[in-house]
Parts: C-alpha cells; structure tokens; sequence
C-alpha cells in the first residue's frame, strides 16, 4: 500500500538524519555504520511484516468479500456476508447486508407479479387463441413491414396449400402483394374509411384461390399505425356460382334479343306485336335489373377517392411511358378500388397499343343517381368490334374474370362513348360514394368581400396575352386558408392550394397544396373552419419558401380566385419581404358572378355550385376550394361566350365598368 511504503521512506530518513548527527557529535564512523544498518534492515523486515498482515488481514477479505456480493447480486440463495468473518472490517459488511435484503426483497416482489403478469398474458392468449381459433374467417396481423405476427388456425387452413405463412415470415408469401399494399396505402392515406374494415379482393400468391379480406389499420393512442388486421374469406365458390349464374343471365338475354327482333319484324299484327315484345323487354330488364342489384351489393365495395383512384391507376400505367392527365372535379365512387383499377389499367393498355396512343385523359363524374368514370384521348372512338375485344379480356389477379365481368359488378354493362372538343371518351359507369366522408362544420361568418381596385391595377399589364381567346389560356385557379380574415391586423396563410386549367380542361392532377408554418398560433375559431391546427404546421415551412415555389407554378398564368382580392391581399403584402412579384393578370368568380347573374343573386362559392349544380367535394380545404372555383370558372367563361366577350380584355374591360358602378353605389 502506498503509505506504508511512505512510511518506511520516513523511517529510513529518519534513521539518516540521525546518523549524520551522531557522526558529527558523539559516535566512531564504523559504530554509526553498523547502527545504521542495522536499523534499515530492521525497518524492511518490519514493513514487509506489515504488508503481510495487511494483506491478510484486509486485501484477502475484500476479495473473499467481492465474491460474496457478485454471488448475492447473481442470484445466490445467500441473504448477506457472515459478519464475524469480516469483523475487522465493520461497518462495511452490515450495509452490504441491507443492500442484499432489499434486493432479496426487491426480487421476490418481481417474481410474484412476473408470475401474476404471465399467468394473466396466458389466460388473456388462451382466450384470444380460442376467440380467433372459433371465427370462420382467417385473421392475420401484420406489422407495417407486412410481417405476420398472429395468425389464427383459419388463415393457416386456408393459406396452407398457398405458400408459406408463418411467425415472421412476410404476407406475400401467401397473399398476392398488389392488392394488400395498394388497400394499406388507401388507409394510411385516408384514415375515415378504415374504421370498421375495409373490404378488397385479393389472390393468392400461386392464383389458384380468389379472397374476399377485409382490412383494418392498427393505431397507437397518438394516431400512429402501427400495423393492421387483414381478414380472409374464400371467395372462390361465391364468385363461381355468380359466374356461372352471369353466364346463364347473359345466355338468356342474347338468346332472346334476336327472336324478339324477327317477331317484330316478321309478325301481321305489328301493335299487338310490338307490345308483347316490350312486356319481354321489360320483364328481361327487370330480371336482370335485380340480378345486378343483388351482384353488386354482395361485391366487397367501399368509398373512393377518384383523385386516389386515378393517381394509383396512372402509376401503373406511367411507368410503362403512357403520360395520363386526371382532370375533371373529383368525385367519391362506390367499387373495389382493386378490382376495378385491374380493369381500368387492362383497358388503357389495351387501347394504347391498339391505337397507338402515347397521352390518355382521366375523369369522373357525378349526377343526382350515378356516378362514371371517363377514358380519352385525342381522335376518333373506338371501333365496336375493338371494343368487345378489350372488355373480353380475362384478369389473372381476379381468377380469369374479365375486364366486362368488373365492370358490370359494379354498374352493369351501360358502357358508351362520345366524342366531344376533339376527344372521344369512353365512359364507364359507376356507382356514387354511398357514406358520408366529412362532418358539417360549424357556419362562421364568411370571408369579407373585397372589391378593391387598388389590388387588382398592378395586374391589368395582360399585353398579347389579353387578345387570346379565353379557352386558350392557361389559368391557376387558386385559394387560401388563414389564420383569420385580417391581414393589415397580423394574419398569415396557413395553406395554398391551386390546379392548372389548360385548353378548357381541369387538370386535376397539376396541383400545388402546400401546409405553410404562420409562426403565430392559429385561432381556434379559424381551426374550426379549415380544420388546420398548430401541431400540423409545426414541420411545415414557412411563407418564405412556399410563396416563390407557388409563383414558380402560377408561372406566367392568369390567377384566377373567388373573392380573388382578399387572397391577393396575403400574397401582395409579402412579396418585397419574399422577393416575389404577382403580376399576373386576375379574375376574380365573385366579380365573374355578379356581372353574369346580377347582384340580387348570391356570390358564395356554395351559392354558385347550387346554381350551376356543381358537386363539392372537400369543401374549406384550399386545394377543394381551388378546384371547386375552377369548375365554376369554365362555367362562367361559356356564359361569357354567349354574351361574346370572348377575350381576356374583355373580360377585365367589362368587370372594371361593374367595379366603378359598384363603387358608386355604394358611395350613394
């Protein structure tokens, strides 16, 4: 130990000093020499003494006593160090021993509610084994990784001659991946229609068996998906005994169409004739009316998004060099978003290799009682026979069931085309979204109209582009959402979102949405309005980036904007702060409505939509808002056609006559 090698040091110099003094005073040298010697030596022998009792006395029992805790801290049976062993070392071994009883304690406190705990796990697994071993459906759980991490002896069952299911092991090795991703994406995209399940059809991964599943999204208490359930029905012997009924039904029809043809023709009483023959007509109909009821409602459908819709059809169809426009208003749909993007996908592939066509047109549509789907493309319809052709197409994902077969699934066999402004379009009907999507917010006071000169003379400069015709301009109809209606009192934007009108067309895939940070809280009152709060904008960026990312993309269009100068307002009072100019020129629908309609009418934009019966869909969202504006725009610019105000200075030589006649009202 250091200090006793200290102190024979001190022992030693002592013994020195000493010598050195008796040597100058009173003893011989070799007399002093043989003291000195012995005293070194007998200061060595004693400190290795020492050493030696310390050794054993204390080194040894730290060590015997280190291996007595590692014991009681590893588990041992012991409950402390025996405390005579140690005496001389006290109190060091009683507050070992303290330490050892609370962990003791500590631990027979843990193995009891372990114990508790597993039996319970136990008792809980037992009973969800049995719960999910007595359904007649399959049920799997899957992390977001598409993992399997429960599944029930139903799913095993039926999977089993599949391919290989299993703990760990991924779903596609049973289950067909297109169909299980492409649903998980419309869940984790829009989360509202997910919460009882959401049917969809899938194949097995070897094709030989068709399931009808059902898929819900697993969320932790902050939101998050942390997985989902997928539950599996052999669809195989339904879709076969609906088949083979199909094909009966169909037998029927065209059986009788052409013995219905020569009795009219054939017959000597032509009414009496032509009346019986359209009692069978409408008994047929009514037959296959029903038919078609009972096929679609057993049909695993749900609502969807045509935007969702489109956007999943045209990644298929994109990447095999095909450009797809979506354009149009969307509209919510009633189908199997798989089965009838199959179909879709078949029917574009098939028309652009046949006709050899490298851009196609998409869009939907709804009235008060349906809805459709509508393919175009630039130059003459399809030829009938070309037609048959593509619908008779058999889809290997759906057990060889035809393109016609999905489609009549979802709303019979009504398939038309037309040709309208150099396209023609195949429409494809549907059926409406049947469930409601959104609820109704509360009615706060609407936005202020500003009819304000001032904001629009920097925008008039229109030059060459003013002398265009309307419909070939290209507009970016856009709108905002604030965090209140007060500019000049410290509001910002919250939200922008704009869609491009090109050629009279909605493209409604062209869009700009974009969340922006305000740096300021948002009002609960204006949260209730565009259902934008504080933790949504926390990641977002800030005006600074998205204003000069928004010029980019109105570029050098017209804007176009209802009640256009309250959102000019946010836009002009940051551009020498942001280093942006809007200089575009302006048409404002508020203006475009009363000029058309007259003031007596109302303005709103929900107002209009009545009148022209515009569906809305995402209502005070800006890019809802934007696309809605826009529908209202070409309806406008028709109306402005047939009074023959066909250009661009016409339209904002007429509406700046309107705004001085208004001004001067009102200063009446």
């Amino acid at each position: 130990m250091p200090w006793l090698a200290i102190a024979l040091v001190a022992n030693v110099s002592a013994i020195g000093g000493a010598a050195i003094y008796l040597n100058s005073r009173v003893v011989g040298h070799e007399d002093l020499t043989a003291l000195a010697l012995v005293s070194v030596t007998g200061a060595v022998l004693m400190f290795a003494l020492a050493w030696k009792i310390v050794d054993f006395q204390v080194f040894r029992l730290i060590r015997r006593m280190a291996a007595d805790v590692r014991a009681i801290a590893h588990g041992s049976t012991r409950q402390g160090v025996d405390l005579d062993r140690y005496a001389l070392m006290l109190p060091l071994p009683e507050a070992i021993n303290q330490m050892a009883a609370k962990l003791v304690q500590t631990r027979q406190e843990l193995d009891t509610g372990l114990g508790t705990a597993t039996a319970k796990a136990e008792e809980n697994s037992a009973r969800l084994a049995a719960i999910l071993n007595d359904l007649h459906e399959g049920v799997l759980v899957c992390n977001q990784r598409h993992q399997v991490v429960l599944y029930n002896s139903v799913a095993m069952e039926m999977l089993s001659q599949a391919g290989q299911l299993g703990l760990g092991r991924s779903l596609f090795e049973a289950i067909a991946r297109e169909p299980v991703v492409h649903m998980h994406e419309v869940l984790l995209h829009r989360p509202e229609l997910g919460g009882k399940g959401t049917p969809f059809l899938a194949g097995s991964v070897d094709g030989h068996m068709l399931l009808q599943a059902r898929m819900t999204l697993i969320r932790s208490a902050d939101g998050d998906a942390g997985g989902y359930v997928v539950t599996l029905v052999d669809a195989g012997p339904q879709v076969a005994a609906l088949a083979s009924r199909d094909v009966l039904l169909r037998e029927i029809t065209e059986g009788l169409e052409s013995p219905l043809i020569r009795l009219r023709v054939a017959a000597s009483n032509q009414t009496i004739v032509e009346r019986e023959a359209a009692n069978i007509e409408r008994a047929i109909k009514k037959v296959t009316d029903g038919y078609q009821r009972a096929l679609s409602g057993w049909w695993p459908m749900t609502d969807v998004h045509s935007a969702d819709f489109f956007a999943f059809v045209a990644k298929g169809v994109e990447s095999e060099g095909l450009k797809v426009t979506v354009t149009g208003l969307p509209v919510w749909l009633h189908a199997d978003s798989h089965s009838l993007a199959l179909a879709v996908d078949s029917l574009i592939r098939q028309m652009a290799e046949r006709m050899g066509l490298a851009e196609i047109d998409l869009a939907a549509g709804a009235d008060d009682d349906s809805a459709w789907i509508e393919i175009g493309w630039p130059g003459a319809t399809a030829a009938k026979p070309a037609l048959d052709g593509w619908l008779a197409k058999g889809l290997t994902q759906l057990a060889g069931m035809t393109v016609k077969d999905v489609l009549a699934h979802h709303a019979g066999h009504s398939i038309g085309q037309e040709h309208r402004q150099g396209r023609s379009w195949l429409r494809l009907p549907m059926r409406k979204g049947v469930e409601v999507h959104f609820q109704p917010k509360a009615q706060l006071p609407t936005r202020p109209e500003f009819y304000d000169l001032s904001l629009l003379d920097g925008v008039r400069d229109i030059g060459e582009m003013g002398r265009l015709p309307l419909k070939s301009l290209t507009f970016i109809v856009f709108d905002t959402e604030t965090t209140g209606l007060q500019p000049s009192q410290g509001d910002q934007i919250v939200q922008i979102g704009a869609v491009r009108v090109v050629n009279g067309r909605i493209l409604s895939g062209e869009s700009f949405n974009r969340i922006v940070n305000p740096g300021r809280q948002i009002p609960p009152e204006s949260i209730k309005f565009h259902g934008i709060t504080d933790d949504m904008v926390i990641d977002k960026p800030p005006l600074s980036v998205v204003l000069p990312q928004f010029k980019a993309f109105a570029a050098d269009s017209v804007l176009v904007a209802h009640n256009a100068a309250f959102d000019l307002k946010f836009l002009r009072m940051n551009e020498r702060q942001f280093g942006v100019r809007f200089d575009n020129p302006v048409l404002d629908t508020m203006m475009l409505s009363n000029y058309l309609d007259g003031p007596e009418n109302g303005h709103s934009l929900d107002a209009i939509c009545d009148r022209f019966g515009i569906e809305i869909t995402d209502r005070h969202t800006a890019l809802g808002d934007a696309i809605v504006t826009a529908a209202v725009l070409l309806k406008q610019i028709d109306m402005l056609e047939m009074r023959g105000i066909t250009t661009l200075d016409q339209v904002v030589r007429e509406l700046d006559l309107k705004m001085v006649l208004h001004q001067r009202q009102q200063a009446l």
